[in-house]
């Protein structure tokens, strides 16, 4: 099978010198011909995108059998599926610079005074003062290998049991890129190539927090196919043993139990990871300024002055993106799993009923979640529940820079807080990490009504609790926060049914209608849907709140979409709002949920027989036919203006939709 996707962006072939850009940035840029208006971030605005620039080419070759063998009460499959996935991704990042403007030299009076609401990140893009990036992205050639053999027995062992019998065995190869432009993971056990030198320069001025022999730059980052390392990242598994079980018991007439249970596999194959490519793709950041705002050499016109960082691919070895952050690999990763059992009673019972109780559950484990290895480490965080200016400041406090001039993209002076990271050498280190898991518990209900006498109705009831851990609290946190699932809907109550209009010739009434009058009036159909559904859990990420958490929830008609919850707890002042800080807050409130969701849709259809093999289908089709409005979370950032207010839907309004199909 083979697919080819293209993405370009809407502002293809921009001349870029017509908006401003000097003829230094212009001469810079690649963009392989698909040259494109930046995009630009504007913190607490609206941004503006120039569009995806990027080409997708997969190829997928797959042979699979399967043999089905009956004998006796065993109906038995076996066979097997062979996969060769390629997936080939041209991603032209430099096309264009991305633009990001924050409050870092407009905020007052002091450089670590905290953020006005809004309106500093204004004035930065006014003053000209940018931040943000610029990324020469490398392709990538992915490929990998899956097999998969499987034998399923479906045994009747007598008339009242069944049984369903199966196991699979899943082997995907480790993943390669063709040209081996993948690094290989983040060596810490080794000195990187500064070490020696920023010690030297670090002994000169050196902080109470770490003594002068204590101050090492340890690790760098590895590739594939070099210094022992295979062409793969990941340094691959034994596979992965699935089984399926499961029964269906006849207790009595009318009466069935059913069970199952079941393992299920993720993939880090192609299609799930994300080529890593540093070295190979270089990023170089917009630095308006290397003397902490004493002056600025980067303009918005020329945000480069001294030029993009070359693209070494891997000769740069541990000295690879000094000074900068970046991904890599974890080469113990292994593919999460889920477990899924289930328990039901179904109960038939007169005119065509079917009832069903249900008892359904899931466990996730070893889900990759990203982690950050380079954290500030929480010893040096504060625990004060209100905003602490004393660790802030000395977090925050500018200090001599000991990797001044071993790289380009070293300023003169560091904060305090950088330096106290595990690898000081280097920005953020993140990582996917199986250390994710989560559980799943509900009560399902089903009651059906059989089609009979023109009419069929279902109606299911899911009572639920979703609770995950695939996120860290803190980002030096060394395992992930339990908490409620932002997917987590506690009642689900859903309901559709069909209903052949009793009118028209073989039915209650007209069944002696005239042809012409029956071609018209007989033969409808009316079909409907209704769901109703609790909305999700919310948070307020790190706040101040003093209040009682349990005062939060508003109910009944004192929320709505001008005060969806309480805010007399939260402190709202800019000013004091927290910072280098150790989160109190739960990530999210099981007690403080957004709008459900309420959907009434309606559907009238009519079949008209043309000729024998020629039949035209009318449709009416009302989406959100009360025109119920289902909002979207509320704000929840204290310091806005908006705060507790609901300024967005998440439903459409009331659609009406008619359509003619011809069938031959």
């Amino acid at each position: 099978t083979h697919f080819y996707e293209e993405n370009l962006p809407s502002s293809l072939g921009a001349d870029l010198s017509r908006f401003g850009f000097s003829s230094t940035l212009l001469n810079q840029l690649n963009g392989r011909g698909y040259l494109a208006l930046p995009d630009t971030t504007i913190t607490n605005y609206t941004g503006f995108s120039g569009g995806t620039n990027a080409l997708y080419v997969t190829n997928n070759l797959n042979a699979a059998s399967t043999l089905t063998w009956l004998t006796g009460g065993h109906n038995v499959r076996f066979g097997a599926d062979y996969r060769v996935i390629r997936d080939n991704r041209y991603d032209f990042g430099d096309s264009a610079p991305a633009f990001a403007f924050a409050q870092a030299y407009t905020r007052g009076p002091l450089d670590n005074s905290a953020a006005a609401a809004i309106g500093q990140e204004l004035a930065s893009m006014l003053f000209g003062v940018p931040d943000g990036l610029m990324e020469r992205t490398a392709t990538s050639a992915f490929q990998d290998r899956y097999l998969a053999p499987f034998f399923q027995d479906d045994w009747r062992v007598n008339a009242r049991l069944t049984l369903n019998l199966g196991v699979r065995y899943e082997y995907e190869t480790p993943l390669t890129e063709r040209f081996d432009r993948l690094v290989a993971g983040y060596d810490a056990s080794v000195a990187n190539p500064v070490d020696a030198q920023a010690r030297a320069a670090y002994a000169l001025n050196p902080i109470p927090e770490i003594a002068p022999a204590a101050f090492r730059s340890m690790g760098g980052l590895r590739f594939v196919n070099r210094d022992g390392n295979g062409r793969s990242p990941f340094r691959g598994n034994k596979g992965s043993g699935m089984v399926r079980a499961g029964l269906a018991y006849k207790l009595a007439k009318d009466t069935v139990l059913r069970a199952g249970y079941g393992t299920y596999y993720d993939s880090i194959g192609t299609f799930r990871t994300t080529p890593q490519q540093t070295g190979f793709s270089q990023q170089t950041p917009i630095q308006a300024s290397l003397d902490n705002g004493l002056t600025f050499q980067a303009t918005n016109a020329n945000p480069f002055p001294q030029g993009m960082i070359p693209v070494q691919g891997a000769a740069a070895g541990l000295a690879t993106s000094l000074g900068q952050s970046f991904s890599f690999y974890d080469p113990n990763l292994k593919p999460g799993y889920s477990q899924r059992w289930s328990f039901n009673l179904q109960q038939m019972l007169p005119a065509q009923v079917l009832v069903d109780a249900a008892y359904v559950a899931n466990r996730g484990t070893r889900l990759g979640i990203l982690r950050d290895f380079n954290a500030i480490p929480n010893q040096y965080l504060s625990r004060s529940a209100t905003r602490d200016n004393t660790v802030i400041g000395s977090l925050s406090q500018q200090v001599p820079n000991p990797y001044f001039g071993l790289a380009p993209s070293y300023p003169r002076n560091i904060t305090r807080g950088n330096l106290l990271r595990p690898y000081p050498q280097f920005g953020n280190l993140s990582a996917q990490v199986p250390d994710g898991y989560s559980w799943y518990h509900s009560l399902q209900l089903r009651a059906e009504r059989r089609m009979r006498n023109g009419l069929s109705v279902q109606m299911s009831y899911v009572w639920s609790k979703f609770m995950e851990a695939i996120e860290y609290q803190n980002p030096a946190d060394d395992r992930p926060y339990r908490s409620i699932s932002d997917n987590d809907r506690p009642h689900r109550i859903s309901t559709s049914g069909l209903w052949e209009l009793p009118v028209g010739r073989g039915r209650r009434f007209g069944h002696a209608l005239p042809k012409p009058v029956d071609f018209l009036a007989g033969g409808w159909q009316l079909n409907g849907v209704v769901i109703l559904q609790s909305g999700p859990p919310i948070g307020f990420g790190n706040a101040l709140f003093l209040g009682d958490i349990k005062q939060i929830p508003l109910e009944g008609s004192a929320r709505s979409v001008d005060r969806w919850f309480a805010t007399e707890g939260f402190v709202r002042d800019a000013s004091l709002q927290l910072a280098s800080n150790r989160q109190q807050l739960p990530l999210r409130f099981a007690g403080v949920r957004g709008d459900g969701q309420r959907a009434w849709d309606w559907s009238l259809f009519k079949t008209f027989p043309v000729t024998e093999s020629v039949k035209v289908q009318f449709r009416a089709e009302c989406y959100n036919a009360f025109n119920q409005a289902s909002f979207n979370t509320p704000n929840r950032n204290p310091t806005s203006g908006a705060f507790a207010t609901v300024t967005d839907t998440q439903s459409e309004a009331r659609n009406w939709q008619f359509s003619l199909f011809v069938k031959f």
